[in-house]
């Protein structure tokens, strides 16, 4: 019987006790392990229990510890509603690095929610975007590194600090089957939950966004009415072609000199903050992004925090 289990969000199974071993399978957090043998400094000979097969490798044990029960958080539905997904925070997951982008920023000195801010919910977001600065190019979590944006990360870090859930990693489809039941599921990275990006998360606000606070708008004046009002407001778009990423963008109240574009005195450009190909703390991403032709849907949603 199996006696320890994968703790990192994937670990690599492989032919020999060493990294430079070719992988044979990479095990998904929660993976059960049965030790055979010591092999390596750090290394063990396991047998891991993938899919109903037992496939013997090795693997680095720094990665694995003893299976006991509750070592993974668990989530129960609450009167037929699907629960909100999340790793949580990491010690690693850090403005100033690169990696650990499943898990929300675990460093210290993270601005209080957003409803919690003695200058209200409208100082509160702004200091959520002004913490986390993400036009500063030595915050590393949030700059392109070879053709790889994470628009997406940085929507979850605004909306996960100022207190609204928005999802970086979201159920699998056997997990909502089973929390749709009413049953008991564990949170395991690549098993009942993964990451999802631009694309997935439009598709997720307008099948779950509601439930969740997120209310959807379409007009870019209302839009910028509603954050000057303290209400956290996102802009998504959609791929056409879905393998491509599509965008997520947060919209920021207008503050001071920070003023959103206006014609005829309506909001065409709201003011934006922006992780992507390019990022900028408070700007605008060209002349209404969301309306080019290379994204099939689009959409404005506003929620409290």
């Amino acid at each position: 019987m199996a006696s320890y289990v994968v703790t990192a969000l994937q670990l690599n199974l492989r032919s020999g006790p060493s990294a430079g071993a070719a992988r044979i399978a990479v095990l998904e957090q929660g993976t059960e392990l049965t030790k055979v043998a010591d092999a390596a400094a750090g290394w063990w000979q396991v047998d891991a229990a993938i899919q109903g097969q037992t496939v013997r490798g090795f693997v680095n044990s720094s990665f694995v510890a003893p299976l006991t029960p509750g070592q993974f958080p668990s989530v129960t539905p609450t009167a037929g509603k699907i629960p909100p997904a999340d790793l949580g925070p990491s010690p690693s997951a850090k403005r100033s690095a690169r990696g650990t982008w499943a898990n929300s920023i675990g460093e210290p000195g993270r601005p209080a929610p957003a409803a919690s801010n003695p200058g209200g919910r409208v100082a509160g977001i702004l200091a959520v975007i002004d913490w986390l600065d993400v036009g500063d190019k030595t915050h590393l979590r949030w700059q392109p590194q070879g053709g790889t944006t994470y628009c997406n990360v940085y929507a979850y870090d605004v909306c996960n600090i100022a207190g609204i859930y928005l999802p970086r990693v979201w159920w699998e489809h056997d997990a909502l089957v089973s929390l749709q039941a009413g049953q008991q599921v564990e949170v395991k990275y690549g098993q009942t939950v993964d990451e999802i990006r631009a694309n997935d998360i439009y598709d997720w606000l307008v099948a779950f966004g509601g439930s969740f606070g997120w209310q959807r708008v379409f007009d870019p004046d209302p839009l910028q009415t509603q954050v000057n009002s303290g209400m956290v407001g996102i802009i998504c778009a959609q791929r056409v072609d879905i393998n491509r990423p599509g965008h997520i963008q947060i919209v920021a109240p207008e503050h001071g000199n920070q003023q959103a574009k206006r014609s005829g005195g309506k909001v065409t450009q709201p003011l934006q903050s922006n992780a992507g190909t390019t990022t900028f703390t408070y700007g605008f991403l060209g002349s209404s992004w969301w309306r080019s032709s290379q994204f099939r849907e689009l959409g404005f949603w506003v929620g409290q925090p």
